[in-house]
């Protein structure tokens, strides 16, 4: 089987970037800051927010500028993880695809942290009056990488 670990990596890490670049922009050009309308009554909106923390709005605070040096350390280091450990690991197709979404996910938000220094999310899910704090699509892919590599390495725990 011929190793494809870096074309995966750059083809569905740049799939992620443009549709998480494009769902914000998509975003910033047709919602007003802290407006939004209900995609899925009961449990879905989608609503423009900015988020100066990590996913999920940890650490939102927009008034101390350490978190942006932080966060861009944070992004930076498991950058050189991700390639690290594609570098070392056997190949493997599905371990490229996870590694790729990580990528991509934290890339998206890696270009709005510098070109902006926050980063937009719009996703809202709730039940009721409890609220899961809003994401964006970044957020999912880096979730989504995550779970296929803990499936990978649930399923073949020697890995």
């Amino acid at each position: 089987m011929k190793d494809n670990r870096y074309k995966i990596l750059i083809i569905f890490a740049l799939f992620w970037i443009i549709v998480d670049q494009l769902s914000k922009w998509l975003i910033v050009h047709n919602l007003p800051l802290h407006e939004g309308f209900s995609i899925f009554p009961y449990c879905a909106n989608i609503v423009h927010v900015r988020n100066y923390g990590a996913a999920f709005g940890f650490l939102n605070n927009p008034g101390t500028a350490w978190q942006f040096w932080f966060f861009v350390g944070v992004t930076l280091f498991a950058l050189g993880i991700i390639f690290y450990f594609m570098r070392k690991m056997p190949y493997s197709k599905l371990l490229s695809f996870g590694f790729a979404c990580i990528l991509g996910g934290a890339l998206g938000n890696f270009i709005d942290r510098i070109r902006l220094r926050y980063v937009i999310d719009f996703i809202d899910l709730y039940y009721g009056k409890w609220h899961w704090p809003v994401f964006n699509v970044a957020d999912i892919a880096i979730c989504f990488g995550t779970l296929i590599i803990a499936y990978i390495f649930y399923k073949e725990p020697n890995r």
